[in-house]
C-alpha cells in the first residue's frame, strides 16, 4: 500500500533546489535507514569511514547530494519500459522546514490506512506538501493514500509535464 519515512535534515541545503528523476530501484534503496541517515546528516557516527563515503558517493552519483549539500526539492522515481520512462507513484520531498518526506505508494510496508500507526504523520505531511506547493487537493483523512496518489500525480504534472518520456537511441 505505501511506505512513509520522515527525517529532519541538518545537512546544508543547496540554493538551487531541483526536481530529479531516478530509477525506481535506486528510489527504493534510498528508503534504507542507513542511506537515508547519510542523506539527512553529514555525521559519520555509527558508520565506518569507508562505508559512510561509499553511501555518500552513491547519493552524489544519483545527484541528490552535490558538494555535501542536499541538491533536490523533489525526486520522482521512474521505471524503464520498452523505449519509455514511466513515472512511478512515489516521491522524496524536502519541506521548507528541512524535513525529508519519502513516500512510496508501490511499497507494502504499511498495508491498510484504516489501521496504520503512522496515519497522523501521514496526514500532517501530506497537508504540508499540498500547502507548500499551493495545490488544490482535498485530503481524505480516512484514506490518505488516495490523497497522496493525487498529490504525487499533480506534482509530477506540474514539474515534469509528461508521464512518459521517450528514449531516443
Amino acid at each position: 500500500m505505501c511506505e512513509l519515512k520522515i527525517v529532519k535534515t541538518d545537512r546544508p541545503i543547496s540554493n538551487e533546489l531541483k526536481v530529479k528523476l531516478i530509477d525506481y530501484y535506486d528510489f527504493v534503496k534510498i528508503s534504507n535507514d542507513k542511506i537515508i541517515n547519510v542523506l539527512k546528516s553529514d555525521s559519520r557516527e555509527g558508520y565506518s569511514k569507508s562505508y559512510y563515503y561509499y553511501i555518500r558517493d552513491y547519493l552524489n552519483r544519483l545527484r541528490i547530494l552535490k558538494e555535501n549539500m542536499i541538491d533536490i526539492k523533489i525526486v520522482f522515481p521512474f521505471e524503464k519500459r520498452n523505449e519509455n520512462l514511466i513515472l512511478k507513484e512515489g516521491m522524496l520531498y524536502l519541506t521548507k522546514d528541512k524535513d525529508l518526506v519519502y513516500m512510496n505508494l508501490s511499497s507494502n510496508v504499511y498495508d491498510n490506512c484504516m489501521t496504520c500507526k503512522v496515519k497522523p504523520f501521514c496526514v500532517f505531511y501530506l497537508n504540508k506538501v499540498i500547502s507548500e506547493n499551493k495545490l488544490k487537493i482535498s485530503i481524505d483523512k480516512e484514506r490518505p493514500n488516495e490523497s497522496w496518489d493525487r498529490t504525487i500525480k499533480e506534482l509530477q504534472t506540474k514539474y515534469v509535464k509528461t508521464k512518459v518520456i521517450e528514449i531516443k537511441s
